[in-house]
């Protein structure tokens, strides 16, 4: 029950205040909200990591590249395409940005 009267209480009130600010205000006070939050969502989005330069596992680079993982392997262990590794045996990384230019390059390792 008084979950009920807080409820319709509370919807009064939405309802008063709705009737008693101006629509202007309410865009007013999301653009001066828009200004504060700008700076802020700007420097998150610089230190997001972007798409290209993103790191993929060997089965997101396949899956990036359309080939089988037996596939990309079969071209690391030639040294056909760039990669990382921290060790021998160690898990293999890509770049997205890498495998992109290797793609666009016909398939050649440039280094």
């Amino acid at each position: 029950m008084r979950s009920t009267v807080t409820d319709s209480a509370g919807e009064r009130l939405t309802a008063e205040l709705a009737r008693a600010v101006p629509a202007s205000l309410d865009d007013e006070a999301l653009d001066s909200l828009a200004e504060r939050l700008a700076p802020r969502l700007a420097r998150r989005l610089e230190s997001a990591v972007r798409p290209e330069d993103e790191w993929l596992t060997a089965k997101g680079a396949a899956r990036h590249l359309g080939v089988s993982v037996t596939a990309l392997h079969k071209l690391t262990s030639a040294r056909m395409i760039p990669f990382e590794q921290d060790g021998p045996g160690c898990k293999l990384w890509f770049r997205r940005a890498e495998l992109d230019a290797w793609r666009r390059s016909g398939g050649t390792r440039g280094r």
